[in-house]
């Protein structure tokens, strides 16, 4: 619903006029009413001063993603990032793109900042939260340090939050900084983790604990679910107890639920899958001197003898087992298919047709897709974006699938709102308030 950005140099200095768009919510959406709360955006403030999609999409190419462009937020990468490929995949644009073609590439500072906590903290604040745990959350980091933040999560006052804190980082440790913006090329983590001569490499990821700062050593094991991925080994654990299970039981240990891993007796999963392209925060074992093991309360010693008795295991093909995909049911609804396959270059030029046609020529436009879901989109794509395109039988369609949509998303919605509306503030019962006139101005037609 908002989208901001502004472009630097590589010493984060501002270049031109931060960019700061709402992108108009279409009317087969309801929102999540908490999230509103976080925003303060409702649907009609979108509707009112908010582009299409479409016009977004294209805006965001002419003044952001120009080549050479290094595209970099926090906590994007596995967030975000999301987002953009879903959105550009509905309308058109080839998702993956945007992040590596004509030199431009991705980053992320989030797992930056978890890696320079933990081995090279100094000179730089870092907060804790109101249990005394350590946080990295991107409003603290900021107050910490004195660094602006005016109103986190607003778009345009988080970027510059993250562009605040990545020169911190940068000035504060520089070589560090300047290792880690090499990993955005998977070519060279690859070069660290790497199964061909498999070493120790410390890694630091959101997915380790937030007591020991998000790090750990770690040992690449075994080829991962995708060619871009390894199974690799967190060291900080003895492998012995894991060595003697059945493929289902590791299966099953690592998909615990919530319930099953508050249990006194429950052992952390100790592997996980990295991807190379996701800009993972890794380093050589040689990086973790005697603070940094004190600060991530694991030894080298502790290490070297996880290590030998991994190497002995023979936990890789159980493991592999493990992460090998099974496949997920696939996905009734056509914009929610957008990992079911990429898509083809035979139909590349009809997408950029479709981009480049304007609202009466699609009204009459009917290229002969190769992939199925391209054709399914195109209906959802006129709908959203240019709606007097529609043909009668078109319109039906669209309003049939709006109000199977929203049959089935009104009555959670509803509920959500009257379970906010008994602890709402005075500023949240107006969010409410809009966020109902939204149902009901959306809400289809009785027959």
């Amino acid at each position: 619903m908002q989208f901001a950005g502004q472009r630097t140099d590589m010493d984060f200095n501002p270049v031109g006029e931060p960019v700061n768009m709402l992108v108009a919510l279409t009317e087969e959406v309801l929102p999540d009413p908490a999230a509103v709360f976080i925003t303060g955006i409702t649907p009609q403030h979108t509707r009112d001063e908010g582009f299409s999609e479409a016009d977004f999409l294209k805006r965001l190419h002419e003044v952001m993603l120009t080549p050479g462009t290094i595209i970099l937020g926090f906590n994007t990468v596995r967030f975000d990032d999301e987002f953009m490929r879903y959105t550009l995949y509905r309308n058109f644009y080839d998702p993956y793109e945007w992040q590596w073609k004509d030199g431009r590439s991705r980053w992320d500072v989030l797992d930056v900042v978890r890696m320079t906590r933990a081995l090279r903290p100094d000179d730089i604040k870092w907060p804790v939260d109101a249990a005394g745990q350590p946080t990295n959350r991107l409003e603290l980091l900021t107050a910490a340090n004195g660094l602006d933040h005016e109103s986190a999560h607003d778009a345009l006052s988080d970027v510059r939050a993250t562009i605040a804190v990545a020169k911190l980082i940068k000035d504060k440790q520089p070589k560090l900084f300047a290792y880690l913006l090499k990993l955005r090329d998977k070519k060279e983590v690859a070069k660290l983790v790497s199964l061909d001569d498999p070493q120790p490499f410390v890694y630091a990821s959101g997915q380790y604990p937030k007591g020991n700062l998000h790090a750990t050593v770690a040992y690449p094991l075994a080829p991962g679910s995708t060619p871009s991925s390894v199974i690799v080994y967190d060291l900080r654990y003895d492998p012995t107890p894991w060595i003697g299970k059945t493929v289902k039981q590791l299966k099953d240990s690592r998909f615990a639920t919530a319930e099953q891993r508050q249990a006194p007796d429950f052992m952390p999963f100790p592997a996980k899958e990295l991807a190379y392209n996701k800009c993972p925060a890794v380093a050589p074992l040689g990086v973790l001197d005697a603070a940094a093991q004190e600060r991530v309360h694991l030894d080298l010693a502790t290490v070297e003898q996880h290590l030998a008795l991994l190497r002995r295991s023979g936990l890789a093909d159980k493991l592999r087992d493990v992460f090998a995909r099974d496949g997920f049911p696939a996905a009734k609804d056509v914009d929610a298919q957008l990992y079911d396959g990429f898509i083809g270059e035979a139909d590349k030029g009809r997408m950029s047709a479709v981009r480049a046609a304007d609202e009466r020529s699609l009204a009459d436009f009917h290229p002969d897709f190769v992939d199925p879901r391209l054709e399914q989109l195109l209906l959802r794509y006129k709908a959203r974006n240019f709606p007097r395109s529609l043909s009668q039988d078109e319109r039906a369609a669209w309003e049939t699938y709006r109000a199977e949509r929203l049959g089935a998303d009104a009555p959670g919605f509803t509920k959500t709102l009257r379970a906010l509306a008994n602890r709402a503030t005075d500023e949240q019962q107006f969010l409410l308030q809009e966020l109902q006139l939204w149902l009901e101005s959306i809400a289809p037609e009785a027959d």
